[in-house]
């Protein structure tokens, strides 16, 4: 059963694009995501996106990738601890190959650094400043393998979401334009989770138009109970399964029922 769209006539450039597994979905959208993409993973309130955010981190990391985290909406303790229980141990990656930047700590008590080697980010607002960091992160693993010429470099932020709260939403428009941009030149690609429905239907459009691709995750009522379903869309630059596929959140995370 072939799963894609009718052969296009890029079809041949497609087969060319370098791309990024992320042994999660990679059958849905030929093998991978391609380098060089910010992807919106957009869904309902605990409907797993976190999970998946995790999953994803993990799977580069196990696969050799250096892992750039920003963390907006969770501290850095219960991101590391939620990915143990699914058996995901970050602790032997950190300032290793996975970097993470706090960006919740400061936005919600207001207090002091931590006193972690990664980068605390004082204010959410300056998205400048964000992209500043993201850049000296990326300088700094570079300079950490010099012995490769194009060490692989993925990022993920959980979550945007917040962001909006304390920020005027043309600047973090501007920061997608920033960040796709960085990504598009470093062949990088990046995760941006976000929750559905909180903001008004034409900021999600705009932020959908910006971004490379999108990942859906939702929340469906069937026979009175809550079945998880996930699709991809919109994603540049290589064919995929637009279908509603349905999913479960296992003891090893996120498994699409068509895997099993």
């Amino acid at each position: 059963m072939n799963l894609y769209p009718s052969t296009s006539p890029n079809s041949e450039l497609e087969e060319k694009v370098e791309r990024i597994p992320t042994n999660l979905i990679d059958h849905l959208l030929m093998g991978g995501i391609p380098r060089g993409s910010v992807v919106l993973l957009i869904g309902d309130p605990k409907s797993g996106k976190t999970t998946f955010i995790s999953q994803f981190t993990y799977n580069q990391l196990i696969s050799g990738a250096n892992v750039i985290s920003l963390l907006v909406d969770i501290p850095r303790y219960e991101f590391v601890s939620n990915a143990l229980d699914f058996g995901w141990n970050f602790i032997t990656h950190l300032n290793e190959r996975l970097h993470i930047l706090d960006a919740y700590t400061q936005r919600i008590r207001g207090g002091p650094k931590f006193s972690f080697t990664e980068e605390a980010i004082p204010d959410i607002r300056d998205t400048t400043h964000i992209i500043d960091i993201i850049k000296d992160t990326t300088t700094k693993i570079l300079l950490n393998n010099p012995h490769v010429e194009t060490p692989l470099i993925v990022g993920v932020i959980s979550s945007l979401t917040p962001m909006f709260f304390e920020t005027e939403k043309k600047e973090i428009y501007k920061f997608l334009e920033d960040l796709k941009a960085f990504s598009h030149k470093n062949k990088q690609v990046w995760i941006i989770e976000m929750n559905s429905g909180v903001e008004d239907p034409q900021v999600e459009t705009i932020i959908k138009a910006i971004v490379d691709g999108i990942i859906e995750m939702k929340l469906f009522e069937e026979n009175h109970n809550l079945q998880r379903y996930l699709r991809v869309y919109g994603m540049r630059r290589t064919r995929h399964v637009l279908s509603w596929i349905p999913y479960d959140i296992t003891d090893r995370g996120i498994l699409l029922k068509s895997e099993r």
